[in-house]
């Protein structure tokens, strides 16, 4: 088994089960990053001052809005950058 502390990728998705984008850290020195893909759009760090207190962002084959609060997605986010065996995780967005 090996070491990924440091490292995680949270999979969005709507409740649909469509992808909507990845909040991701792919090194231990690299800052947290906002990934829509490609189709839709650049990576960007995140959360920045558009993401607070409510994390929103639209489903592009529902074309609805999901979100949930930025600090849930954070500390989701954190608890799984903080884990030693998992790397990736799915949090699934409630439309808004």
């Amino acid at each position: 088994m090996s070491n990924h502390e440091g490292i995680g990728i949270l999979k969005l998705e709507c409740p649909q089960s469509h992808p909507v984008g990845r909040i991701l850290k792919e090194a231990p020195h690299q800052q947290v990053c906002f990934d829509p893909g490609v189709q839709v759009g650049p990576r960007r760090f995140w959360p920045d001052e558009q993401d607070q207190p409510k994390f929103t962002i639209r489903c592009p084959q529902c074309d609805r809005a999901v979100g949930d609060a930025s600090t849930t997605l954070q500390d989701r986010h954190r608890n799984l950058v903080m884990s030693m065996s998992e790397t990736s995780e799915i949090a699934t967005l409630p439309f808004v």
